[in-house]
């Protein structure tokens, strides 16, 4: 009769283990909106530098110049969460990529 049980609550135990957590929605409202990305060198100049450190991490330079900035936004999102950067990083990185992206 005990080994039923054990057997079962081994069962149970796995499958709310293994059971995927749920994590907060990125959506693109971190994201700034084109009309309202900062236009100033030296934020433009801090996004390069975020850009070529912590986006290379992982994997090489990818050529913004191919995408438009509505584009980039979505992937923008995600990699800004993977990445942690904060809201200053974020308005500097966005910066820079609205600044090099296709018009």
């Amino acid at each position: 009769m005990k080994n039923p049980f054990v057997v079962l609550t081994v069962i149970i135990l796995m499958a709310v283990t293994c059971t995927p957590k749920a994590s907060p929605a990125v959506t693109e409202a971190t994201i700034p909106t084109a009309n309202s990305v900062s236009k100033e060198t030296q934020t433009i100049d801090a996004g390069h530098t975020i850009f070529t450190t912590q986006c290379t991490r992982c994997h090489k330079e990818k050529p913004i110049q191919k995408w438009t900035y509505e584009k980039l936004r979505p992937t923008l999102a995600v990699m800004v969460k993977k990445a942690k950067l904060d809201n200053r990083e974020i308005g500097q990185l966005t910066a820079y990529v609205y600044a090099n992206s296709k018009k």
